[in-house]
């Protein structure tokens, strides 16, 4: 599927300075996530000065139907021919200086790099997890950190099933991954674009060349921020897919030792953990836990007025954490593991509190002195939203993301 978003601004009156002409690729997942939104962010901050199309597949559309369609499917995700013919002739009438690649897995397939390499289109990677070392992108295996096959043997992942519960799932994202780095991609990929320090690293550690990496953090902007009245009597709260890399479970264990507190632990969101998280709150006599699901805009804010701090109890080496910049836009701190990018976004003490991970007494502890500290916690949260407002803007990352994508440009021209 394909989407056209060109813009015409004084840029193409004739004699003016040639825009660059983006196209950025994505392969969406079944279920839309962190990775889709800022997908979408990206190209709309970019349209401001570059000339940007969109060329997405879905996972969902890919991968459904009858048993003859899956194993078709399948075929496709080493070599999806019909992507192939698709791009090719997109480029033949519509060619772009740049492809910004997001994800080809698994229903573009790593045929998307050859085409590109082909055509001599330089491909600039835009990093959302760890997908190049790990067939589910997070590092983990049954909830367990994991790196086994960071260095591309992918055995492990269909021994231990490791993606979707599958060894013939896990087998086959893994022989994918290793064809992708077969194409030697580490090296021919132009440039990579990694959201934080500490993902950049992982990603040296599997061998990119670190000066083939700029690290640009996200950003977050939103027309009315304003740091909604701090309660008195807030509640704790998290926002987020029910999915196991969140460690939920973790934080509904910290919660158990501090449920008398008088507050309410609000879960937001939907996702495939929900009927265990749910199970294991009725089977442990966990209390003053609300389940909401998915809200809208209005019951979101109603939700946020009341709270005193969003919590994140990822068990997956986050590689930036939008969940943090959105608390921040409402005035209100952070609780947090000590993983991944986290650290790198939190100030522990000044705009939120980090605690080691699987240290349920510390996080419980943590989320309890904010519930019973609101000056402090309001306190914590303005250094939060002002940290935002100077270091996570829109235009600082234009700025940052301009000479990355203007370079190979000026090169050829």
């Amino acid at each position: 599927m394909t989407e056209s978003g060109t813009i015409t601004s004084p840029d193409t009156f004739p004699g003016a300075k040639k825009r660059v002409r983006i196209l950025q690729l994505f392969s969406r997942y079944r279920a839309f996530g962190g990775e889709e939104g800022s997908v979408n962010r990206i190209r709309n901050a970019l349209r401001l000065e570059f000339d940007v199309g969109i060329f997405q597949t879905s996972s969902g559309e890919a991968f459904g139907g009858n048993q003859v369609h899956k194993a078709v499917s399948a075929l496709k995700a080493f070599s999806n021919w019909s992507v192939v013919s698709q791009l090719r002739d997109l480029h033949q009438h519509d060619p772009r200086d740049i492809w910004l690649v997001h994800n080809v897995f698994p229903a573009m397939s790593p045929a998307v790099y050859e085409l590109a390499f082909h055509l001599d289109v330089p491909v600039i990677q835009y990093l959302h997890n760890y997908r190049m070392g790990c067939v589910n992108g997070f590092f983990l295996n049954h909830g367990k950190s994991c790196q086994t096959c960071m260095k591309g043997d992918f055995r492990n992942a269909f021994r231990t099933a490791c993606w979707h519960e599958s060894h013939l799932q896990s087998g086959l994202m893994g022989m994918i991954t290793a064809r992708a780095r077969a194409m030697d991609l580490f090296h021919r990929i132009h440039h990579w674009i990694a959201i934080s320090e500490a993902q950049k690293l992982e990603h040296v550690a599997m061998g990119i060349p670190s000066e083939k990496i700029t690290v640009i953090p996200h950003f977050y902007e939103h027309p009315e921020m304003t740091d909604p009245p701090y309660p008195d009597r807030g509640d704790a709260l998290f926002v987020g897919r029910l999915s196991a890399e969140k460690g939920i479970d973790r934080l509904l264990r910290a919660w158990k030792l501090i449920q008398d507190c008088g507050r309410t632990l609000w879960i937001v969101g939907e996702g495939p953990e929900r009927p265990r998280l749910e199970a294991m709150v009725r089977e442990g006599g966990i209390r003053n836990i609300r389940f909401t699901g998915f809200l809208n805009h209005q019951e979101m804010e109603e939700i946020w007025s009341k709270s005193a701090c969003s919590v994140v109890p990822s068990i997956w080496k986050e590689p930036f954490g939008m969940v943090v910049l959105e608390a921040w836009a409402k005035g209100r701190p952070v609780v947090a593991h000590h993983i991944g990018a986290l650290p790198e976004i939190i100030t522990d003490g000044a705009d939120g509190l980090l605690v080691p991970e699987d240290q349920p007494e510390q996080l419980g502890e943590a989320i309890l002195s904010l519930l019973q500290n609101p000056v402090r916690a309001a306190q914590m949260g303005h250094a939060g939203s002002k940290k935002l407002r100077e270091k996570y803007s829109r235009k600082t990352w234009v700025d940052a993301i301009r000479p990355v994508l203007s370079a190979d440009v000026r090169a050829r021209g």
